[in-house]
């Protein structure tokens, strides 16, 4: 039996991803409850949502009894998409940050330079992507603030160095270390985020320092008996031009960007609404205010449409740059 969730449920579930505290997280699972249809398809749910605000209490009481808070870093998310910067010490991760910002960081050839989360906005075209650039992962430096972040980004670009240092044989173990903490790295075309239990998070891997690396020997090695196809790879150098991984970066992260415009006037082409790719004229709407979507009746798109202005249903898949004219 299908679930039939309500956009109610759907946006207590976006609230409940979105939280940093105990309270934040218990608030909108009991929304996610109350939202919940009750039926045989929710079972699995009902048990989910039930077993996890039942954990998220016994935690908030003894955080009560002892007096202490957790103490961390929160990244809010801004832009159109956020990546996350991932690896071990020494692989120039604050150099990439710089090389596709232009932020000025902390550079410095020893080890865990990055003792806090660094942010930065990468600009690409008419948008912004947040880059998040974390302190190096070890077994022995992996704090929970920094799971926190990887499990809420939307892309893992995990960062190794084709230099002389040992950081490629750390790939495995770093692979490990996530899946540990219920991140599973995983490559193109599968899986996708879950609610409950371990999340699936899209990876790229990134071969930094290849100006290092004249011969590819490094490189070949990383690809071949290392990663063995299991992660799209790309070489790069932060000390060159980057401007060939911004594409790719938005590619990975699956969304387009959705253009509107009113009857009779040119379309705004600034501030895009951001959408998963899949997503629908309905969904478009949607984002605009929920009841723009209950009362839309047709639309009109000028891009992936077979004619310009061409009038379409609420279920049309909307495609990277089409411009939308609502009628309700």
């Amino acid at each position: 039996m299908p679930a039939n969730l309500t956009p109610q449920y759907l946006a207590a579930e976006e609230e409940y991803r979105r939280a940093r505290t105990i309270e934040e997280k218990i608030a909108a699972l009991r929304k996610m409850w109350a939202y919940l249809p009750k039926h045989k398809g929710t079972d699995k749910l009902q048990a989910d949502i039930k077993a996890k605000l039942s954990r998220l209490k016994k935690e908030l009481e003894q955080e009560k009894k002892s007096g202490k808070k957790r103490t961390g870093f929160y990244v809010r998310k801004e832009g159109a998409g956020q990546i996350v910067l991932v690896g071990p010490p020494n692989t120039g991760k604050s150099s990439l940050l710089k090389a596709l910002t232009g932020k000025d960081v902390s550079i410095a050839e020893y080890p865990f330079t990055t003792q806090v989360p660094d942010v930065a906005m990468m600009p690409y075209e008419d948008i912004q992507i947040q880059i998040v650039d974390l302190p190096p992962i070890t077994r022995e430096h992996f704090v929970y603030w920094q799971i926190d972040i990887i499990r809420g980004a939307d892309l893992i670009l995990m960062v190794f160095a084709l230099d002389d240092g040992d950081s490629v044989f750390m790939f495995d173990d770093l692979i490990g270390l996530l899946r540990e903490k219920n991140i599973i790295p995983i490559g193109e075309g599968e899986g996708g985020m879950e609610l409950f239990g371990p999340v699936k998070k899209k990876t790229i891997v990134i071969a930094n320092k290849k100006d290092l690396d004249e011969d590819g020997e490094i490189l070949g090695f990383l690809k071949e008996e290392i990663i063995k196809g299991r992660y799209p790879v790309i070489p790069v150098s932060s000390l060159e031009n980057t401007e060939h991984l911004k594409p790719l970066l938005f590619e990975s992260l699956d969304i387009i960007r959705v253009y509107t415009k009113e009857p009779g006037k040119p379309p705004s082409m600034e501030d895009p609404l951001i959408l998963k790719k899949g997503s629908t004229v309905k969904e478009a709407a949607a984002r605009i205010h929920k009841d723009f979507a209950e009362h839309l009746k047709f639309a009109k798109v000028w891009g992936s449409s077979k004619f310009p202005g061409q009038r379409v249903e609420q279920d049309y898949v909307l495609k990277d740059k089409d411009i939308v004219e609502f009628h309700i």
